[in-house]
């Protein structure tokens, strides 16, 4: 796997809107935590544009951040405000030539949500990425999952995922694999294309996942979908993040007997390898009416990020769970020098 390096002090981080619309105000706030840990922070050029309510800006405007971004040589960082649902058409700024120079100049990739296809791309070319808080968002949650992302991006420790998470067991064992975090139906909708993660790369997986705004029926399709796939034999193991406004509106006798949990854990089964949920992973469980301004406040407000394309080790039991990292996520930076200069 290709390593961004380590960040330094004075790095740029750029910021850039590849789908929804974001808050000025509330975007340029929460940036201010990134400043503070001595990082310049520079915006796109329509990172404040509008289309409609949908979108922010259009097609081509976000595409040329995103193109800019990549090869601005100051930029060590492209952060996503926020997720959406128009990554896609950005997606063909990926194309062979953009996609070499990040293998000789990898930056990091920081977001989630629908940003996740564009991580996705990058796990296709073995290029490693961080999911992880939108910078609209990043204020929004504990000060814990925001030294995570710091910690990260520096080349700091990390344990990965602690035992002392919100872990519920699901299938014991034991499993160790490349990291790759996804919200489920974006890795659905990468199958098929040249960034599908799970048909391209080498090498184990241990597969992270988080959903939203799905019925059970579709949930249950999901996880078969993925288990169907022609190189599903990589998945060693499987970690379930939160489901958020997960129902049943087509079947809602069925749906009544079953949680998402058990859903989820009906299907693993099957599949015999490690599995367990942890509930600091994934979208808030706030953000819906009514008071959704104010319940964030008395809601789990972690997010825990994680390197995709890591080697970790999954450890499910009864007694206890966690997801420990078994290399260096980057390429520290007090290597560099040492590095041949062109």
């Amino acid at each position: 796997m290709i390593k961004p390096n380590a960040l330094k002090i004075g790095d740029v981080v750029g910021v850039i809107a590849p789908s929804d619309v974001v808050d000025k105000n509330e975007l340029i706030s929460a940036s201010k935590i990134v400043k503070k840990w001595g990082l310049a922070v520079r915006f796109g050029k329509y990172v404040f544009a509008q289309v409609g309510d949908f979108m922010a800006g259009t097609a081509q405007e976000r595409q040329e951040d995103l193109r800019t971004m990549i090869y601005d040589p100051e930029v060590k960082v492209i952060w996503a405000a926020s997720g959406g649902y128009a990554a896609t058409e950005v997606l063909s700024v990926l194309d062979r030539e953009t996609i070499n120079y990040l293998k000789k100049n990898p930056k990091w990739f920081v977001g989630y949500s629908d940003i996740c296809l564009i991580l996705n791309a990058l796990s296709s070319f073995n290029i490693i990425s961080l999911t992880g808080p939108g910078m609209w968002g990043l204020s929004e949650w504990d000060k814990y999952s925001q030294e995570m992302v710091r910690k990260i991006l520096f080349g700091e420790k990390v344990f990965g995922i602690e035992p002392s998470a919100k872990w519920t067991a699901g299938v014991d064992g034991v499993a160790e694999g490349k990291v790759l975090y996804n919200n489920l139906e974006t890795l659905i909708d990468s199958f098929g294309t040249r960034f599908d993660p799970i048909m391209y790369g080498q090498g184990d997986l241990i597969l992270v996942v988080e959903e939203l705004d799905v019925n059970k029926s579709t949930l249950q399709r999901q996880i078969d979908i993925i288990f169907n796939h022609k190189r599903a034999n990589r998945i060693k193991g499987f970690v379930m993040g939160r489901m958020i406004n997960v129902n049943e509106m087509s079947y809602p006798k069925w749906g009544r007997k079953l949680s998402p949990q058990d859903v989820v854990l009906g299907r693993i089964k099957d599949y015999k390898i490690p599995m367990a949920f942890c509930d600091d992973l994934g979208h808030g469980a706030w953000d819906y009416p009514p008071f959704a301004n104010f319940k964030k406040y008395f809601y789990n407000r972690r997010f825990l990020s994680l390197a995709n394309g890591i080697k970790a080790q999954l450890t499910v039991s009864q007694k206890e769970c966690k997801l420990e990292y078994l290399e260096a996520i980057c390429q520290p930076s007090e290597l560099l020098e040492l590095l041949p200069k062109n």
